[in-house]
């Protein structure tokens, strides 16, 4: 009768074991790849968020999928999401933007949302925000419920309603207390040369022969409202620091879009 070796049974070379085995879990990966769906060959969907300058978070992430090499193939913008403004035009000069009850120079209130945009990002590059378009709570002077997409460019604010491709520009603000103090739309002036910063008395001297009252507004606090006289249509309003002639004039806004619009 014979009887194994001394060393037992022959033991197998490892770094072959290591090569099979290495084999057998690339072909398990081969096969359950090609029993994914269509859509679960591609990667999970990222979203990303706005952060404005005061340090909220905007509703309207973008969704960017991509396919396995990290390329980004479709981008999904829910509720009209951030879409780029692409430039229209050329530059518009400061002194041609002049605030008026029926927009800002050539940029006429019921006009073009993306017209107005666009030759806003051509006059002064990319905003410092855009939420997108939401449903508005009335805070910018729209009707509650509306669909708006408000862009800042510093203290400059833009209000256009409607929807992606289909909008209209709808109300102006320029208002210190949204930051960006330094921008050049600080320049911007009414038509008679009034701006942000100046002061209350340079304000009732600029419009001197038309009627100013002071009223606090629930949102806003103090403000002016400006009429050609008492009873008259609104034509421009905004805070004030306070009455005091030597008080600051913090912003200037185009009439209430609700029901304008």
């Amino acid at each position: 009768m014979s009887g194994g070796g001394a060393d037992g049974p022959a033991q197998a070379n490892p770094w072959l074991v290591g090569l099979a085995v290495a084999v057998v879990l690339a072909a398990i990966s081969v096969i359950a790849f090609g029993l994914l769906s269509p859509d679960d060959k591609t990667a999970a969907s990222t979203s990303t968020t706005t952060t404005s300058p005061d340090g909220t978070t905007s509703p309207d992430g973008a969704t960017s999928t991509t396919d396995g090499s990290g390329t980004v193939t479709t981008t999904s913008l829910p509720n009209g999401g951030t879409t780029p403004i692409t430039p229209v035009g050329e530059a518009i000069p400061i002194a041609d933007l002049r605030m008026t009850v029926d927009g800002i120079g050539p940029l006429t209130l019921g006009g073009d949302g993306d017209e107005v945009l666009g030759r806003l990002v051509a006059t002064f590059g990319d905003p410092t925000e855009d939420r997108g378009f939401t449903v508005g709570s009335g805070s910018f002077g729209e009707c509650a419920g509306d669909t708006i997409r408000v862009v800042w460019w510093g203290p400059l604010v833009i209000v256009v309603k409607g929807e992606p491709g289909d909008s209209r520009f709808v109300s102006y603000r320029i208002d210190l207390r949204y930051g960006g103090i330094t921008s050049p739309t600080t320049d911007i002036q009414t038509q008679s040369g009034l701006r942000v910063s100046d002061q209350v008395g340079q304000l009732k001297e600029i419009y001197d022969g038309f009627t100013i009252e002071f009223v606090v507004d629930s949102d806003v606090g103090l403000v002016f409202e400006l009429r050609e006289q008492l009873g008259a249509d609104l034509l421009l309003w905004g805070p004030v620091e306070s009455q005091d002639d030597d008080a600051l004039v913090t912003g200037i806004y185009s009439p209430v879009s609700c029901g304008r619009f």
